[in-house]
């Protein structure tokens, strides 16, 4: 027991002196905050508060908000190290400041808009002539203003206030509608029993990034590893927030809280912001590139921006960005790495059913992750097959490499990536082992051919090892008396106790030395080495330390002896001493961070509002972006309409002019009768009707509103083939219809466009693919008994299989892009599945027609029972 207090009192000691020493060299960096005190800020908090950033070698000063405050553009101007913002952060990359984001914490933005139940507003129609207090014209909130205008309000209709923060504005009536944050003030609300409603954009499809956390080029370029220690050491706060809300609640309660927030306030905000933080199970911080784009977009849709960005360059990737080209490019070209590992590393890389699994196995995943590359597992038998394997190649890397190995001189080694530490275990009745001396002329027993056998013989020279083929052999020596010890990794003793040797075998000491391991490649391969390096960089102490204490659980075992009495006592003193001292300093330290805090706290009182400006733009602009699409491929329809139009008016057009000519003719001669020029007129007026009802037919197909009508459909059939069918024969298109008379209810305008969509898809194909004769289009219209059955089937060929999935995504197109723009087919998926419930797909298929063997694609399309009249 002595031992044990010995050796934890020397632990605390030699922690203390590292701790205090390291306190003098922290990197002084700061972090401005976005909003006053509130939980939206608690993970930043925790990081500092719990030496999150200590751990990680920073000591961060959270730079309170006031208003006139731009947060780019303090980090922007190097006036802060890091910052939270809002969406925003992309207009601002935009105008060219170098900032970048490091994650997003919400997944979805807290701003809502917010009515009371009393005053009848219950939906975004309500709006109108109504007063909404919130800045709708800052982009910041383009999340709301996408929302109002997805609902077809006019902004012109609409009353805007200047915000000014103050809830009992909605109460006393002076506004009608209120933008605020889902995590307060509906709580505000609630505690004044008054009832309202909540408008929120994410309802609508709008679930934008909020409150990223950036930092600027100049950070990463110059000090990339501190950029991502305070990324990985805030999301540790972040973390510890979210799981420990009511305690974290407490600290802001009392530390951080100008603005005499509540305690139960407080929790309530943490429960709401942790709903948005995960939201969709999305892991912590996520920021995907494609959902970005989706918001930039947006901003160009809706006018607020002209300008571009690569969203890759605003999104930090810790991973990617760390790599040269000449590594980025070997990343993309490799397949596939080799990994050849030790199988005796029991707890390591392998456990007792031989699968691959273990402490190095979980940190070579982190390593895949992290370099990009795929690692693929090599099995051998033993450590000389691995090290005979990567000899002949047939291994690209080693994963549990010692310096000390004779491997030096074929490979060359990556950073030290672990350190493991190396146990001694023994019979139960052995006492505790402080000092390797104490083994001298003792057998001790050591795996033949494991990693670290020529680290011991280096660092212990005089130490009798004795080879055994695994470490459970060499325990049961121990047990028979054979060996005195057993030397191994404590991951593998752990385990070989725990499921072998509970009440025989026991843990008498520990080598001081741990055992460092390193990555090993061939020598010729400098790149894959560069990589691994980079990526041993990149991960955090942190994660190493967690995937330790997953596989690791041990007690060690002492017995106690006398004769160090004194020796622990004098340490016990002097370790007082040193507490006491430590202690002193730290009150002091407390007293003037306390006077900091409290200072702090008196300017971070006013940031809550501001925040909430931001989401009132996004609706709209996905709305936009379906309308600009669908009015793309209705101009493109109609280019095609058109010149359908004007093969079929050649020859009524031509009947008309022969007709007056010859009317004119046999004027002049004076040989018209008035029987024949009745005649002629009445072909002339025929010929017009035709014509007229060509014109009124290509009205009704591109009329640009969405009622619901009821029709016919083989009647909308032939009006479509009536315009286009002049333009198909000139090209020797023969289509052949098989149609039945079903009535349908419903938007007529689309499912013609969907018809023509697939048509004029089939005519070109043919025209790319076929010879000028024997082409055909198939049309069958067709009632089953639950859908109404469109197929549209060629002979062109049909549609390669490796892009035949990816034909309905929008801008995919095979045809050269001033010929197509690659939304029809998207559109008129939108069309059948979004607008009509229905389905369509396509596939290759063989058939017969006129003894003729055809093979070409059939679009299938379902319209369900209930469509049809």
């Amino acid at each position: 027991m002595i031992f044990k207090l010995k050796n934890l009192i020397y632990l605390l000691f030699i922690l203390f002196h590292f701790q205090y020493s390291f306190a003098k060299e922290l990197d002084k960096v700061s972090l401005q905050l976005s909003w006053f005190d509130q939980f939206q800020f608690a993970g930043y908090y925790i990081a500092k508060e719990k030496g999150f950033y200590k751990d990680v070698g920073m000591d961060v000063k959270i730079k309170k908000f006031d208003f006139g405050i731009n947060a780019p553009d303090e980090v922007h101007n190097k006036k802060a190290t890091f910052a939270v913002g809002r969406e925003t952060l992309l207009l601002d990359r935009s105008n060219n400041k170098n900032i970048v984001a490091l994650y997003a914490l919400f997944q979805a933005s807290p701003l809502i808009l917010l009515s009371l139940d009393n005053t009848g507003i219950n939906s975004i129609r309500n709006f109108v002539n109504k007063r909404i207090m919130t800045t709708i014209d800052d982009a910041s909130e383009v999340s709301i203003k996408a929302m109002i205008s997805s609902q077809k309000v006019d902004f012109k209709k609409l009353n805007f206030l200047k915000h000014s923060h103050n809830i009992m504005d909605l109460v006393n009536k002076k506004t009608d509608v209120i933008s605020a944050y889902i995590s307060k003030t509906p709580y505000d609300l609630q505690k004044m029993n008054i009832g309202y409603n909540v408008f929120y954009p994410k309802d609508f499809g709008f679930d934008m990034y909020s409150d990223f956390l950036f930092t600027s080029e100049y950070e990463i370029k110059n000090n990339e590893q501190r950029v991502i220690d305070f990324k990985n050491a805030s999301l540790r706060g972040w973390e510890y927030a979210f799981s420990n809300i009511e305690e974290t609640a407490k600290l802001i309660f009392e530390k951080y809280n100008e603005q005499n927030i509540s305690l139960d306030a407080l929790i309530y905000e943490g429960k709401e912001l942790k709903k948005l933080a995960y939201y969709k199970n999305a892991n912590l911080g996520d920021i995907k590139k494609e959902k970005v784009q989706r918001i930039f977009d947006l901003y160009n849709v809706m006018g607020l921006t002209n300008k571009t960005i690569l969203i890759s360059d605003f999104i930090y990737d810790n991973n990617y960005n760390l790599f040269t080209k000449g590594e980025k490019q070997y990343i993309k070209n490799r397949k596939e790495v080799n990994i050849c590992i030790n199988p005796n590393l029991i707890s390591l890389e392998k456990n007792g059913n031989e699968e691959y699994q273990g402490i190095l196995k979980d940190i070579v995943e982190l390593l895949q992750k992290s370099s990009n590359l795929k690692f693929n597992l090599v099995n051998t038998s033993s450590w000389n097959e691995s090290i005979s394997f990567i000899k002949q190649k047939k291994c690209d890397l080693l994963s549990s490499a010692s310096l000390f190995s004779i491997l030096k001189d074929d490979l060359v080694f990556t950073k030290k990536y672990i350190d493991i530490p190396l146990v001694i275990a023994t019979k139960k009745d052995v006492s505790f082992i402080d000092n390797m001396s104490s083994l001298k002329d003792k057998k001790i027993g050591v795996v033949k051919d494991i990693t670290f056998i020529q680290f011991l013989k280096k660092r212990y020279p005089k130490l009798n090892i004795v080879e055994v083929d695994n470490v459970q052999q060499g325990l049961e020596k121990v047990l028979k008396g054979k060996l005195f010890a057993q030397i191994d990794t404590i991951a593998t003793i752990s385990t070989q106790i725990q499921e072998y040797y509970l009440t025989d075998i026991k843990i008498s000491g520990k080598i001081k030395d741990n055992l460092p391991l390193f990555l090993a490649v061939k020598k010729d391969d400098n790149f894959l080495k560069n990589i691994l390096n980079k990526s041993i960089d990149s991960i955090d102490d942190f994660e190493k330390q967690k995937i330790i204490n997953k596989w690791i659980s041990i007690e060690y075992k002492k017995t106690f002896d006398y004769s160090l009495v004194w020796k622990i006592l004098l340490f016990f003193f002097i370790v007082f001493l040193i507490l006491l001292y430590r202690q002193r300093l730290l009150n002091k330290i407390n007293e003037v961070l306390k006077e900091k805090v409290d200072e702090k706290t008196k300017e971070l009182k006013k940031l809550n509002e501001s925040l909430e400006k931001r989401v009132e733009e996004e609706v709209e602009r996905n709305r936009e972006k379906d309308r600009l699409l669908s009015q793309q491929i209705k101009m493109a329809a109609m280019g095609e309409m058109l010149e359908n139009i004007a093969h079929q008016w050649r020859q009524p057009l031509s009947i008309i002019s022969t007709t007056a000519s010859g009317i004119a003719m046999q004027k002049n001669a004076d040989i018209l009768d008035e029987t024949k020029l009745i005649e002629s007129m009445d072909t002339i007026n025929e010929t017009a009707q035709y014509l007229s009802k060509t014109i009124e037919d290509f009205r009704n197909f591109y009329e640009p509103n969405k009622s619901i009508v009821f029709f016919n459909i083989k009647n909308v059939y032939f009006k479509i083939k009536n315009i286009i069918n002049s333009k198909y024969e000139s090209i020797n298109i023969n289509i052949i219809e098989k149609i039945e008379n079903v009535d349908l209810v419903g938007l007529d305008s689309e499912l013609i466009q969907v018809i023509i969509n697939l048509l004029n898809n089939s005519k070109d194909a043919l025209e790319l693919n076929n010879k000028e004769d024997n082409r055909y289009i198939f049309v069958d219209i067709y009632k089953s008994k639950k859908d109404l059955i469109i197929e549209i089937k060629d002979n062109a060929g049909g549609i390669s299989e490796d892009i035949k999935d990816r034909i309905f995504e929008p801008y995919f197109t095979t045809k050269h892009k001033a010929q197509g723009t690659g939304i029809g087919l998207y559109m008129s998926q939108e069309i059948i599945t979004k607008h009509m419930n229905g389905e369509i797909s396509v596939e290759n298929i063989s058939y017969t027609f006129e003894n003729k063997e055809l093979y070409g694609a059939l679009f299938k399309i379902k319209i369900p029972q209930k469509m049809q009249a």
